[in-house]
Parts: structure tokens; sequence; C-alpha cells
């Protein structure tokens, strides 16, 4: 990878900003086309879900239903979207196979198009979850102005890792299925349903090791704490994300003229 390749990369993805554009609206307007509620379910899936969520744990862990109820919504929020970006990218390419072996498109518009669609989404749901995190208690700080900024340090750490899953899943394909597996596994190495020293012992160093956990703190600070996430978190959380999407560019680049072949 040098910079002619990065340069040309960036070029025709800005002359493809039309396409990106019709892409993102293909997603967002076809998934629920033809339902009572329309887009609405957009809003309805990930409230009715984290509600549900929020009566059983806490529950179980025997804790008072609005404060469970807030720090599992700001731990969702953010997983929600990585675990989506992450999953639906890898099959970006095969779904696209069609319109990829018709005509010259920046193969990079398929997944970028799927993280700008889940994007938009997760900051619509935040909007609603915010809501329901207020009404059951939450405080409202000025630390909540940094939950655009998280979202984009979140936005290119996904980024990062689905550029790197849609290329691979085009090699092997039963990576596809893999994923939806690694993801669980993931999840319940996350601390978003418990706090971030409740696991110890053999499997604690998995949660330490866990590159996800400084995103869910930019978001967990603000919304649950109604403080600033501290600052080393924050480091922490662009360098990994800043990481993710060198290595997603480096990796995709070198292996984007291939993809036609593999489909």
């Amino acid at each position: 990878m040098n910079a002619s390749n990065v340069n040309t990369f960036f070029t025709e993805l800005y002359r493809s900003r039309d396409v990106l554009s019709q892409l993102v609206s293909q997603q967002l307007i076809l998934r629920y086309r033809r339902t009572a509620l329309g887009y609405l379910w957009t809003l309805i899936n990930p409230l009715l879900m984290m509600s549900v969520m929020a009566l059983v744990f806490s529950a179980l862990f025997k804790s008072d239903l609005k404060t469970f109820t807030v720090f599992l919504f700001s731990g969702m929020i953010p997983w929600n979207f990585f675990s989506s970006v992450i999953t639906q990218s890898g099959t970006s390419f095969i779904n696209n196979e069609g319109l990829i072996k018709k005509i010259y498109l920046p193969k990079a518009i398929f997944p970028l198009s799927i993280a700008f669609a889940l994007l938009i989404d997760s900051v619509l749901s935040f909007l609603a979850l915010f809501a329901i995190i207020l009404a059951v208690g939450g405080t409202l700080s000025w630390s909540a102005l940094f939950i655009p900024v998280a979202f984009v340090i979140l936005f290119f750490f996904a980024l990062g890792i689905g550029l790197i899953m849609s290329i691979t899943t085009v090699f092997f394909r039963d990576l596809q299925h893999v994923i939806l597996i690694v993801m669980q596994g993931v999840f319940f190495l996350t601390p978003i349903l418990y706090k971030h020293d409740a696991l110890a012992g053999k499997i604690g160093w998995l949660v330490g090791w866990n590159p996800v956990i400084p995103f869910i703190e930019l978001f967990r600070a603000p919304l649950y704490q109604a403080a600033w996430p501290e600052p080393a978190v924050i480091l922490q959380a662009t360098a990994i994300s800043f990481s993710a999407i060198a290595i997603g560019l480096f990796v995709f680049l070198r292996q984007e003229k291939k993809i036609v072949f593999r489909l």
C-alpha cells in the first residue's frame, strides 16, 4: 500500500458519493418496507429488547431496576452498533455479488454504506433510549455532549474491523457463520451486563484484553456516571480506533482487486 493507492482509493470513493448515498438510503428504507410502522421499528426493536433484558437481569442480579436500566442501556448502545457493523459487513460483497460483477464501483462503498446506515440507526435509537434513561432516573449533565465524539471514535473502530471482515469472508465463506458465534462470545466477555471487575479468576484476563471495553466506557461514563470519560480511556479508544482503520485499509487495499474473482 502506497500513497498513490490511498489517494486513488479516496478519490474513487468521493466520485461515488452519490452511489454511496443511494445504498445507505436503500438499506434504511427497504429494511422495513411494507410494514405498518415502517422505520419506527428501528426504534422499537432495540427498545423492546433492552427493556426485556433490563427486567430479567435486574431481577437476576437483584439490582435496582432504574439503576440497572441506565447501566444496561449505556452499554448496549455502542455494542449493538459495533456488533451489527461486524456481522453485516461480512456479507456485504456476497450480498451484492450481482452488482459488483455488472459495473465497476469502488468496493469499499458496500461495507461503508452498511456502517453509515447502522450509524444513523444507532443515533436514532440512542435518542429514544436517552429519553428512557432520563425517564427512569438517569442524570442529565454536560458530559452527554461527549456522546457524538464517542460515536465518531466507535465508527472508525467498527469500520476498520468491518473492512477486514468483508474481505476475509469472500475468501472463507464459512466465516460469516463463525463470526455470529464469536460475537456472542465477545458479548459475554464485555462488561455490558456486569461491571468491569465482576469477572475474575481464569477468564478475567480475557476481559482485560477485550478491545471493545474502552468504547463501552466512552458511553457509560456520560450516561451512567454523568461524568466525562477518563482521558486515558479516550486516548486508548482513539488509539485502538486509529489502529483498526489503518489495518483495515491496509488489508482492504491489498486484497480489493481479488474480490471479483472470488465471488
